[in-house]
């Protein structure tokens, strides 16, 4: 049984790197069996196709990060502040330890923008969450009065979101030349600023 688990997570793991690689349409299962060390007849007991794989790393990313980062912000207490600075925390850690699955799912985005697929609708949903959640806590920092009042909660939420996207590539194609811990400080006390109630800064 533990054998199976390992060789779904091989297959998931090589998949994610060969489609930031290649594209998740200049991927091939050959490819990917390949480069997991594995038989086709083994890809196909575990996924039913390209598309189920790629259903599968989706999925994944949601969960793992945007559903656990949500209910773990949700249940902090504290007012926005203390919120928005644990968001990042956390966002940034996963990104840190997940790196390639946070990129994937970015190239992914950009891969799908526009095909009007069943990828697309997915990945435009994980946004919408995300953008969703970004918005209640700028709401919630404006009821406190932490946040400008004129804001655009939807529009700042979408911004955010960008420059989240933003950050992670600048990141990942500075790997190893960039500090990690100050670019994510940087990130935080930059989009702080742009939100903030002059008292508040």
């Amino acid at each position: 049984m533990q054998e199976a688990i390992n060789k779904k997570e091989k297959l998931v793991h090589e998949s994610i790197k060969l489609f930031v690689r290649k594209s998740y349409k200049g991927t091939t299962i050959q490819n990917i069996t390949d480069k997991s060390g594995v038989s086709k007849g083994s890809f196909y007991w575990h996924f039913k196709n390209k598309q189920h794989l790629l259903a599968v790393i989706l999925e994944r990313y949601e969960k793992d990060n945007l559903d656990r980062l949500i209910g773990e912000v949700g249940a902090v207490e504290g007012d926005f502040r203390r919120k928005y600075k644990y968001f990042h925390k956390l966002s940034s850690e996963f990104a840190y330890l997940n790196r390639d699955l946070c990129v994937v799912f970015t190239t992914l985005a950009a891969e799908f923008s526009g095909t009007k697929t069943a990828p697309e609708r997915k990945i435009k949903g994980v946004f919408q969450k995300y953008r969703t959640f970004l918005q209640d806590l700028i709401e919630q920092g404006k009821r406190e009065g932490h946040v400008k009042q004129d804001l655009d909660s939807e529009m700042a939420a979408h911004l955010l979101n960008a420059m989240n996207i933003g950050n992670l590539l600048e990141w990942y194609m500075n790997y190893g030349d960039i500090d990690a811990q100050l670019l994510a400080k940087t990130y935080r006390d930059v989009t702080l600023t742009g939100i903030l109630t002059r008292e508040d800064r």
